[in-house]
């Protein structure tokens, strides 16, 4: 070979390795769209009264859930394996933002977390495991909180109405 293409060969080479070597980032700005209605025959809309949102880090497969209305308050997380295992510190608090597409905002730096959103002018909570991805720095999800519905699952999500009154 010439020295020309000797040069433009490591060129190549030096290019095609620069890709091998990219950093990987662990974690994501979680933003999350809330939805809400009071009754079953309203249309949902983004929500307005002021939502909390929390965030664990914990291990993989690990499952966290929280107990009781007074619990997703207090910000306490009880471990479905070990329920003596119970933790009321959060890792992470969101910031919540009503003028926003997607009212609330997690930062998550863990590859493992446990996700709590209280609507506390409704009485109505959710949460569920969560795996960040790697080098997506921004993930929107959506979460549909319903005063008007009976508590259940959807999306990842479990959605707890604590105080459902079938006659409202």
């Amino acid at each position: 070979m010439n020295r020309i293409t000797k040069i433009i060969v490591l060129l190549l080479a030096t290019a095609i390795c620069a890709g091998c070597f990219k950093k990987e980032v662990q974690g994501t700005v979680l933003e999350i769209a809330v939805y809400s209605k009071q009754s079953a025959d309203e249309d949902p809309q983004h929500a307005t009264s002021e939502l909390v949102a929390y965030a664990f880090y914990t291990k993989k497969g690990e499952k966290w859930k929280v107990e009781t209305w007074e619990d997703a308050l207090a910000m306490r997380i009880t471990n479905v394996n070990n329920p003596s295992e119970v933790r009321s510190d959060p890792d992470v608090i969101g910031t919540w933002d009503a003028d926003n597409e997607y009212q609330l905002t997690l930062d998550l730096r863990a590859k493992y977390t446990a996700l709590v959103v209280v609507d506390k002018d409704n009485q109505l909570f959710a949460y569920r495991d969560y795996e960040t991805p790697m080098n997506y720095p921004v993930t929107p999800i959506q979460l549909h909180l319903y005063k008007s519905s009976k508590s259940g699952k959807a999306n990842g999500w479990e959605t707890v109405n604590p105080f459902y009154d079938e006659n409202e």
